[in-house]
């Protein structure tokens, strides 16, 4: 007669890790964020400018050596778009590397696609075009109605602020650039403390 096994012990199971989820990055972290990227990018549009004046200063002053004011046509046409580009080009490499740049990173933001997904190079170039469109309009209705370079610049900061105030009504908390780009700004919780790499800006990129 052959005998019965008993059945083994059965294992105590480790309870789940929680999980804190994501949330929808409050207005005032995204600003902050963006203030801290801003003082990035004004030092690589100085570093942009002083590479390019050089080109658009006349062969006499440079000659002497003298300083003088580049032509509104080279401002326009080679200067201004130059500055565009490494805009894009800055928010590109990070959003579409790990969906931080140095200032979200501070602030735990990351921006992702409406799949969860990394944004990829055409969702930046929507992002920064849907973050200016509304800038761009107050600033040229400011300029055609006083003819003024300051009440442009004005303008155009009140614009672009009016773009992330419009999060306060939005479902969801999203900018125009959000919507238009189809991304999300979300607030990631508290990370246990690791090593970065060199300013972060090399950090690997996270499989979504």
């Amino acid at each position: 007669m052959s005998k019965k096994r008993r059945p083994a012990p059965a294992q105590p199971v480790a309870p789940a890790a929680e999980s804190i989820p994501a949330l929808p990055a409050p207005l005032m972290v995204r600003l902050f964020a963006l203030v801290y990227d801003g003082l990035l990018l004004v030092a690589l549009w100085m570093i942009t400018t002083a590479l390019l004046v050089p080109l658009g200063t006349p062969d006499q002053a440079a000659r002497n050596q003298e300083i003088a004011v580049v032509s509104p046509a080279f401002q326009q046409f080679i200067l201004f778009p130059a500055l565009v580009l490494v805009t894009w080009l800055f928010y590109g490499y990070f959003w579409t590397r790990a969906g931080q740049t140095l200032g979200m990173q501070t602030w735990r933001l990351q921006v992702l696609r409406s799949d969860g997904t990394l944004p990829h190079w055409r969702d930046a170039f929507a992002r920064c075009a849907g973050a200016c469109l509304f800038p761009v309009a107050c600033g040229l209705i400011a300029l055609l109605g006083w003819r003024s370079n300051a009440a442009f610049v004005i303008s155009v900061m009140l614009g672009f602020l009016g773009n992330f105030l419009w999060a306060w009504w939005s479902p969801g908390a999203l900018a125009w650039h959000d919507q238009i780009s189809g991304t999300r700004v979300w607030r990631l919780p508290p990370q246990p403390t690791k090593k970065r790499s060199f300013f972060g800006w090399f950090a690997e990129k996270n499989d979504q």
